[in-house]
């Protein structure tokens, strides 16, 4: 009873945080130590520590206020590190970001990817990033025109509240900040930073990437790029830990697919192989997949008879699913379902509509190619829609 009011008395003042471990654990309560290799958290039961290596992510449990304050600008760091600012302002070299919190960064412009000073829109965004690929051999300035963005190639100096320096052809000169959709820093390539260790999400909509990360009085982490930060831990909403341990089959390219259809030859109906196709993320018509009533958003929806072949990109030790026929065709459907590697058959069973969905859990260690062939069960494929829910391969 006395380790239950002394978790209460905890969590009443510090903010309670759920771990998500490789091998599907889930601990409750908050954080009394956290280093590069090591959480530590006070639970309910007492003190649990877990590996960093294991573990997939830390979530904040209570939603955090909204900040009042509208953004200034949304940046991009050459690291991956996506922040979301009050202000943006460049004097020389150096670029000074003014956060929520009130904290201020300063850092050169070669850190610095890309800056947005006008909020997005389908359309604008879809234009922006076509503008961001390009290869293009020098700074670029982004203006907005209507529903247009137009962008011009030279090189950016200093950026204040009210103008952005550029020099186009020679000359200087000061567009005004209201005209500007943002602009981007040419870098040049062989630029090598060290790796994360973790991707920290803020209560602002920030996301940063983290090398090495402790726990004092707040979270304090510094980027790849160098910055030092530190945050209240009721303003970090994600510690995701996942980068490299867990790969959603729907994220690969398969690498190859073939369908065959219950009559005929694959060949006859090449309209059919496009409309039988495997589906990412969605089943068969478009819609979340869904299993006995719960919706997935990661998963494969496969018809039958097709097979598909990954090759994995690294080592990976477990393959992990829910499969079922989707809700859309249940109690139809019925099929049969072979996982393999390239040495043995790791799964062989039958899968009907009117099945409960079934928790697949395999050991693929030293398997460098999957297999997976949905194949036709007792019902001519009338209602084979199979779905292989959150499937994922985890170190």
């Amino acid at each position: 009873m006395w380790q239950i009011i002394i978790y209460l008395l905890l969590s009443a003042t510090s903010p309670t945080f759920e771990a998500q471990t490789l091998d599907d654990r889930t601990v409750l309560g908050s954080l009394s130590e956290l280093t590069d290799v090591r959480v530590t958290m006070d639970t309910a039961d007492g003190k649990v520590s877990l590996d960093t290596e294991k573990l997939l992510g830390l979530s904040l449990k209570q939603k955090p206020a909204q900040s009042a304050t509208a953004a200034g600008a949304w940046i991009e760091l050459i690291d991956g590190s996506k922040i979301v600012s009050q202000q943006y302002t460049v004097k020389g070299e150096t670029a000074r970001i003014m956060l929520f919190d009130n904290q201020v960064l300063e850092t050169p412009t070669q850190s610095i990817r890309w800056v947005r000073l006008q909020p997005e829109s389908e359309t604008m965004a879809n234009q922006w990033s076509r503008i961001l690929d390009k290869q293009l051999d020098g700074d670029i300035l982004v203006v907005r025109k209507g529903d247009n963005l137009d962008y011009h190639q030279g090189v950016l100096h200093d950026v204040t509240p009210d103008v952005v320096q550029f020099k186009l052809d020679g000359e200087e000169l000061p567009i005004k900040r209201s005209r500007v959709y943002g602009f981007s820093y040419r870098h040049p390539a062989g630029n090598v930073l060290p790796g994360a260790i973790c991707r920290i999400a803020d209560a602002f909509g920030s996301y940063w990437q983290a090398r090495n990360i402790s726990l004092d009085d707040k979270l304090q982490w510094i980027t790849p790029t160098g910055l030092r930060l530190s945050q209240s831990l009721e303003n970090v909403t994600l510690i995701d830990f996942s980068q490299g341990k867990i790969v959603y089959l729907s994220d690969l390219t398969p690498e190859s697919t073939n369908w065959s259809p219950y009559f005929g030859t694959a060949k006859t109906f090449s309209s059919l192989q496009q409309f039988y196709a495997p589906r990412m993320d969605r089943n068969f018509e478009s819609d979340p997949l869904q299993l006995a009533g719960t919706q997935y958003s990661k998963g494969l929806a496969i018809h039958s008879r097709t097979e598909m072949v990954y090759r994995l990109p690294g080592s990976f030790s477990r393959l992990k699913a829910v499969a079922g026929i989707d809700d859309a065709v249940r109690p139809h459907g019925n099929v049969r379902l072979v996982v393999s590697s390239e040495s043995k058959v790791l799964l062989d069973m039958q899968i009907a509509g009117s099945d409960e969905p079934k928790p697949i859990d395999l050991d693929i260690a030293g398997a460098h190619r999957l297999r997976i062939l949905v194949d036709f069960g007792d019902q001519a494929g009338f209602g084979d829609n199979l779905d292989l829910c959150n499937a994922r391969i985890t170190k």
